[in-house]
């Protein structure tokens, strides 16, 4: 039988807070959001976490999920 999201519970979270200077200027704030607000970043992102965890044989069973 396939594993579901019903057979998994919330184990922990992981809070990531991005900051910028606060004189940083707005198009540069606008790039970064850009950047940030894609496909391809949060991809990158999940399979970062994903490639850490796949360090510790204990995490194995552990499934990423990463939202905005």
């Amino acid at each position: 039988m396939p594993d579901t999201p019903a057979d998994r519970v919330v184990f922990d979270e992981l809070h990531v807070t991005l900051l910028v200077p606060r004189d940083l200027s707005d198009i540069a704030v606008e790039r970064a959001s850009r950047v940030i607000d894609g496909r391809r970043f949060v991809g990158r992102v999940r399979r970062a976490i994903a490639a850490v965890l796949t360090r510790s044989p204990s995490l194995a069973t552990v499934t990423v999920v990463v939202t905005r």
